[in-house]
């Protein structure tokens, strides 16, 4: 398989368009479209933790039970569509990248903070 055809998967499972990038309000989502919705950043999020080799420490396993981790994700992923449109530009991917550093930056210390393991969800503390 060559990175295009992993790019092409990717984007696929996505469930996006590829020229249709789609921003998420997770606040305006009603229950059926947030459990939709959720679903398909399930399926981006099991691609990029594997492509990147994030573990655990950066995106537990129960990051969808975490409210700024999901919103990160579902940032990231439309920020990473958005890059890869077809009239996006050559350096869109670059920013990306750029930008993503930040953003497992924050990941990281968002599980920290939670303490959840590989096999250990912990709720959200109340002072958070």
């Amino acid at each position: 398989m060559t990175s295009q055809d992993d790019l092409i998967r990717a984007l696929s499972m996505s469930g996006a368009a590829i020229d249709d990038p789609f921003v998420v309000c997770w606040r305006d989502l009603d229950d059926v479209t947030a459990t939709e919705e959720l679903d398909r950043l399930m399926d981006w999020v099991q691609w990029f933790t594997t492509r990147y080799r994030l573990d655990h420490k950066v995106v537990p396993p129960c990051w969808h039970q975490h409210g700024a981790i999901t919103e990160e994700l579902s940032a990231l992923r439309t920020f990473w569509e958005s890059c890869y449109l077809e009239d996006a530009a050559p350096s869109d991917p670059l920013a990306f990248h750029r930008d993503l550093e930040h953003a497992l930056r924050r990941l990281r210390e968002w599980s920290s903070h939670l303490g959840c393991s590989r096999t250990t969800h912990r709720p959200e503390p109340d002072d958070l």
